[in-house]
């Protein structure tokens, strides 16, 4: 005969696995967003820094912030913040003026890459 109360009862070797699998779970989870989080400060660097020499106008900003909203498989919406630097604004010519800048920008998946799709400015 099977005795089926030792069957269905888990050993510290099977509790010990299940919390092994799902620590490497929550890691690549982590992982998975620092990579995109990393991918859109880039992109939103690029996004908020600007020239426009006939006007001696120019931009440049550094995003301090990336907060992954919401992932799936297919997309992603990360919403990120910064500071950016206007040159030649304000008063006179050379004026410089400092301001917050935001966006939320969406990405989708295309294979292993994640490749922006949308961007809402704040």
């Amino acid at each position: 005969m099977i005795d089926f109360d030792k069957v269905f009862r888990p050993n510290k070797w099977f509790v010990s696995f299940c919390g092994l699998l799902v620590l490497v779970f929550a890691g690549l989870q982590f992982v998975m967003n620092l990579r995109i989080a990393d991918e859109a400060k880039a992109i939103g660097q690029h996004i908020f820094t600007w020239s426009w020499p006939d006007r001696h106008w120019s931009s440049t900003a550094e995003i301090t912030r990336a907060d992954v909203l919401q992932r799936n498989g297919t997309d992603a919406i990360v919403k990120i913040q910064g500071r950016q630097v206007l040159s030649g604004f304000g008063s006179g010519s050379g004026g410089q003026e400092i301001v917050d800048c935001g966006a939320t920008l969406t990405f989708y998946r295309s294979s292993n890459n994640w490749i922006l799709g949308r961007v809402e400015l704040q």
